[in-house]
């Protein structure tokens, strides 16, 4: 498998899409509200990752992505928890994974712990969802709960209701495990960290893909879907 940083408009148009449709699909049930920037500035500013299967049929396609920053760069998306200890350039909040593929959400996480490893990161902050669906069990065991779940003012549910996230931080011997067990099965990667080749014993499964054509056509779990606006949400 493949990550990839996005660099040109064109790719990064087709994230945005590919974040848009997958969210609108049956079983994501949820979109940005009508005053939020959040989204618009993760896009605008943030580093773009897309996941590829460069032994594929169509290794030119993505299957999923996800979107960071550092905290040098731009804030994180909501004052808490505090993570003024931590160097700034050091601390990278993960967010907007989407995935078109059963299966491909994993091997995302897998590929962005391994690349938190090659920038030295300190610290991933992550805002997985908490309420109408808990995404946050993903991250048991390899990040810590950070105070109570918050009313995230940026997203809403289809119907207008309210949505909440639980912040997770993942920092010393938990980070440190965590790269190192995503790393394990091998990875190549440019000298600049822009392009990951990776092993993994995850796999994902192609016969949706090949049954639409489009990502917002036929059925996506929301536990594939993952986060919300600063995954950010993740």
């Amino acid at each position: 498998m493949e990550l990839r940083l996005l660099s040109s408009p064109e790719e990064r148009r087709a994230f945005a899409r590919s974040l848009v449709e997958t969210r609108l699909s049956k079983g994501a049930g949820f979109c940005e509200t009508g005053r939020s920037l959040v989204g618009e500035a993760h896009l605008a500013f943030g580093r773009l990752y897309a996941l590829f299967d460069d032994q594929g049929p169509d290794p030119g396609e993505m299957l999923s992505g996800f979107v960071l920053h550092d905290l040098a760069t731009f804030p994180q998306s909501y004052p808490r928890p505090d993570l003024t200890h931590f160097p700034p350039e050091t601390v990278i909040e993960c967010g907007e994974l989407w995935a078109k593929a059963a299966g491909s959400a994993r091997l995302t996480r897998q590929a962005a712990w391994i690349h938190a490893g090659l920038l030295k990161t300190q610290a991933i902050l992550l805002y997985p969802l908490y309420k109408p669906w808990n995404l946050s069990t993903f991250y048991n065991g390899d990040f810590d709960r950070v105070g109570a779940p918050i009313e995230w003012p940026y997203i809403r549910t289809l119907e207008g209701d309210r949505m909440f996230v639980q912040a997770m931080v993942s920092s010393g011997e938990k980070l440190a495990k965590l790269v190192a067990d995503s790393s394990q099965w091998g990875f190549q990667a440019t000298p600049d960290a822009t392009r990951i080749i990776f092993a993994s014993p995850h796999r994902i499964s192609t016969r949706q893909l090949r049954r639409r054509s489009s990502p917002a056509v036929g059925p996506t779990s929301p536990m594939e879907v993952e986060e919300p606006v600063a995954i950010s949400s993740y």
